[in-house]
């Protein structure tokens, strides 16, 4: 994503394996998502950043979990959630701030396996815009006016003038397990499990080896929807497949990595969203000249 490619990153896996943890760590051992944040010494940032979850096939904003969340359609046909509260950050400290924001709104539950189950999919994503490393200094000599944002002062970008734009998602996917001996948890159990299936089938539509599929199942679910722009677009996509070493989850390890072994086969074609600034473009033209 630092380079300008867009990225999803989705762990999956049984419950207790470890997806959230490796997903958002702690203070001591940060995950994926604080450490997709960092800074790059070469370019200057603007993060912004939205964390929502799907449960039981409904959308929630989990920083402003009172907004009614829908999935819409752009003029591409390309799935997207509307309306989600985007947080500008700038520090480490933001980025938790979001994360332990995000997480106490998560809808989470005791199973057979795991007290606090996580019982929905999160979504957390950064849109990140980059620019070269000397935009710092020579947008402070132009000394634009206070209160101007970064995504105001394009035009101060010389050097090479280009604009990288980025989206990254990083999905903990809800646990994939057989059915609980809990009544209450089957509900949940039965929506996670079909938008597990559904994801499954995506998968095997894009393979190589399955071209005799009429089309790939997007519309069957929310996650498969969320997921849909990039899946099918030009982004980068990592699964981590987690595991647990229980004997007694012999078999749901078996299921985790045939579906790790199923995603090896999607080739995608990343293509990095760079935005060529005007006055660098007339600069190269002069110097041609």
């Amino acid at each position: 994503a630092m380079e300008g490619f867009d990225a999803v990153v989705f762990a999956y896996g049984q419950t207790a394996s470890g997806k959230t943890f490796t997903l958002a760590g702690d203070s001591v051992n940060p995950g994926l998502i604080p450490l997709s944040t960092t800074q790059h010494a070469e370019r200057e940032f603007l993060l912004r950043i939205s964390y929502m979850e799907i449960y039981n096939e409904t959308l929630r904003d989990l920083l402003n979990p009172a907004t009614v969340v829908r999935i819409r359609q752009d003029k591409s046909k390309c799935f997207f959630a509307s309306p989600l509260q985007e947080e500008v950050v700038t520090t480490e400290a933001q980025v938790w701030a979001l994360i332990e924001r995000g997480a106490a709104a998560r809808q989470v539950g005791e199973t057979d396996y795991n007290a606090r189950s996580s019982r929905s999919h999160s979504v957390f994503q950064v849109v990140r815009k980059s620019f070269a490393s000397d935009w710092r200094r020579k947008a402070a000599d132009e000394k634009a006016p206070r209160g101007k944002t970064i995504e105001s002062r394009d035009d101060a970008v010389h050097g090479s003038g280009v604009v990288r734009t980025s989206r990254l998602s990083l999905i903990d996917l809800a646990g994939s397990e057989s059915a609980t001996s809990q009544a209450s948890r089957r509900a949940e159990g039965a929506f996670i499990n079909k938008s597990l299936l559904t994801l499954e089938k995506v998968i095997a539509s894009l393979t190589s080896d399955a071209k005799q599929l009429p089309h790939v199942p997007f519309r069957d679910s929310k996650l498969t929807q969320i997921l849909q722009p990039s899946l099918s677009g030009d982004a980068r996509v990592v699964v981590i497949a987690t595991i647990n070493p229980s004997a007694a989850m012999v078999e749901e390890t078996k299921s985790t990595l045939r579906f790790a072994q199923r995603v090896k086969k999607v080739v995608l074609k990343a293509a990095r969203h760079e935005v060529v600034n005007d006055k660098a473009l007339i600069s190269q033209y002069r110097s041609h000249v």
